[in-house]
């Protein structure tokens, strides 16, 4: 499809060059771009659909990359990408290597800010303006933030750093979304946040009468500042912004692209940190997704599934619930990527969506957990690393019997290395009290939780975001005793395999078919998958036969090697004696973020293919 405007844009010279009355227009267009090419690709719709004017109005009234546009998260800036020259590479969109699906330094000058995690974009701004300030530079700073970041803490970290004097202008985009409804106290006042005209012509006039009396002007106008506190509740509720000392704009309706821009306009002419405020619609423009925004937040190009580890979790947890009144479920902004909202309808009084606040959740379940409760705390791996201080100070050297429910704990394919769930085994693994469970089955899962059920210290139950695989069940349990998990074998007891692969997580089906090469070769190759990583000590006893016997083992991990299970199962092997100089082997992720530079499979990328992985044990 062409596109009259669109096609024309390659840079924000080319914005600021239309005509106002081609704007409308223009906006029209680029949201036909995105359901045409986010609908294909796959991607972040709604809140794009949302925030078109915005973005328009951005690059017409700030100059990009002189002017520093940070977007949070990132996951609304693809008109930003559409209007800074990177139209013709939508069709690369969250592909491994291609345009990414957030904001990334690497791939662009307009990118001032790398993010994919809520909450950070406030904090870089203000690092910006601080160097603006130091170097003399008249650029601003410029934060676009989603209503929902604003559950998060750093945000208000960020806040209470801000100085009056900077060049910064904070958006407030308040949509009401933050991928599940908005949580918590702060979500609820930012709804009521509303500066009256009323107040602000009358306190605007009033100061400019007394200030032109004679004597009595300035002894009065110190009297009408005390009683503008008494007037400004009576005109509306107090402002949060405001009460900081930042100047406040707003709110302004956000999809009409006049009243933005003479918002931004405004804010730019103040010379000064300025929160404008507006108001957007959610997949504006788009009736689908007008209706349904939580379906249309984020698009998976694939086929959607019905079934997956997380729904399975969260069914088995709301089961367990039903006859045990001290099962409770925390999140962090994420009940329906969990599960876990399904739970929450059923039993409202134990769910607990706390927001963008993964330490929180963690020291909350913490205090759940010392009262009694059985606390299942399920976050995303990528988001998990933001709590770490929770989990060793609040939950772990207290020895609290928390549930951590590592959820999209695999390499993330289509969103990248900001949401790469590769890092949790490494930092869980090194922290006293907590045993590591990585059940790749839902029989195993069933078993899993049942277990943490009655544990008494804390334990991580990770998983991937995908279903359960048939020829994982077959090799692994074909017996059909999923309450044995921990350690399985897909060969005989009384085999000793010449070529061995121990390994845990999704790869696992990657590791069978480079074992099934092996076979095919005349070699006598076999798989022992682990379910239940830490203690590894317990690990390294009930393999340690099949290693000494092996002529190559080959540790395959869908993690960071460095901290990894392969090495902390290595060294469990040293203290019993097992020699393993020239016989035992790693294959995981090297010291880098699995980010591909050039389009292609990120598995292959990494050297996880079959045949890869084939050839490694062999040579």
């Amino acid at each position: 499809m062409t596109y009259d405007i669109l096609d024309k844009i390659n840079s924000p010279g080319d914005v600021k060059s239309i005509g106002e009355k081609q704007i409308p227009t223009l906006c029209e267009e680029i949201r036909s771009f995105l359901i045409e090419n986010v609908e294909k690709q796959g991607g972040h719709l709604a809140s794009n659909l949302g925030v078109c004017e915005l973005t328009v109005a951005l690059h017409r009234v700030f100059d990009s990359p002189k002017d520093h546009i940070i977007f949070d998260v990132g996951h609304q800036s693809y008109v930003h990408k559409l209007l800074t020259g990177r139209r013709e590479s939508f069709d690369t969109l969250r592909e491994s290597g291609g345009l990414s699906g957030f904001t990334s330094m690497k791939e662009s000058v307009h990118d001032a800010f790398g993010a994919g995690h809520s909450s950070t974009s406030l904090s870089a701004a203000l690092g910006y303006a601080e160097a603006d300030k130091i170097s003399g530079s008249d650029a601003y700073s410029v934060a676009v933030i989603g209503d929902g970041a604003y559950t998060g803490g750093m945000i208000h970290e960020a806040l209470n750093n801000c100085k009056s004097e900077l060049r910064l202008v904070i958006i407030l985009n308040e949509n009401g979304m933050s991928i599940s409804l908005n949580k918590g106290s702060f979500a609820a006042y930012i709804s009521k946040v509303r500066a009256s005209r009323r107040y602000r012509g009358w306190k605007r006039g009033t100061k400019s009468v007394l200030k032109k009396l004679p004597l009595v002007g300035k002894p009065l106008e110190k009297f009408f500042s005390f009683l503008k506190n008494t007037v400004k509740k009576i005109f509306f509720s107090p402002n949060y912004f405001e009460d900081i000392g930042l100047y406040y704009i707003g709110p302004v309706d956000g999809n009409d692209y006049q009243a933005v821009e003479n918002a931004l306009r405004k804010a730019r002419s103040i010379g000064k940190s300025v929160v404008v405020h507006v108001k957007t619609q959610k997949g504006k423009g788009y009736i689908p997704a007008e209706r349904s925004p939580d379906d249309f937040h984020s698009l998976n190009r694939n086929l959607v599934r019905s079934d997956s580890f997380h729904s399975f979790f969260a069914k088995k947890l709301t089961e367990l619930a039903s006859s045990d009144d001290k099962i409770v479920a925390v999140t962090a902004a994420m009940g329906i990527g969990t599960g876990l909202e399904e739970f929450g309808k059923i039993f409202k009084d134990r769910y607990f969506d706390v927001g963008i606040a993964e330490g929180h959740a963690l020291t909350f379940s913490a205090g759940l957990a010392a009262s009694g409760y059985k606390p299942f705390v399920a976050i995303y791996s990528t988001f998990l690393q933001r709590g770490y201080d929770s989990i060793i100070h609040d939950i772990c050297l207290q020895n609290l019997p928390v549930k951590l429910v590592v959820d999209r704990a695999s390499l993330a394919v289509s969103d990248g290395p900001t949401h790469h769930g590769i890092f949790d085994v490494a930092f869980l693994s090194h922290i006293p009290n907590l045993s590591v469970f990585a059940p790749i089955t839902y029989g195993s899962l069933s078993a899993a939780v049942d277990e943490a059920l009655v544990f008494d210290s804390p334990i991580a139950i990770r998983y991937p975001n995908k279903s359960e695989s048939e020829s994982v069940v077959k090799s692994f349990y074909s017996d059909g005793d999923f309450k044995s998990f921990g350690i399985r074998f897909d060969f005989s007891e009384g085999d000793y395999p010449d070529y061995l692969f121990i390994t845990y997580g999704s790869v696992v089906e990657s590791v069978l078919l480079a074992s099934d090469i092996l076979k095919a070769q005349n070699n006598n190759s076999g798989v022992i998958l682990l379910e239940k990583l830490k203690p590894y000590s317990v690990s390294a006893e009930k393999i340690l036969t099949y290693v000494r016997s092996a002529k190559r083992v080959l540790f395959v991990e869908e993690g960071i090697e460095n901290g990894g299970a392969g090495m902390l199962l290595r060294e469990a092997l040293i203290k019993l004696s097992c020699e393993l100089d020239g016989k035992y082997f790693i294959k995981a992720i090297d010291d880098n973020f699995a980010s591909p530079d050039k389009k292609c499979d990120v598995y292959s990328y990494l050297g996880f293919s079959p045949e890869a992985l084939a050839e490694k044990i062999l040579n």
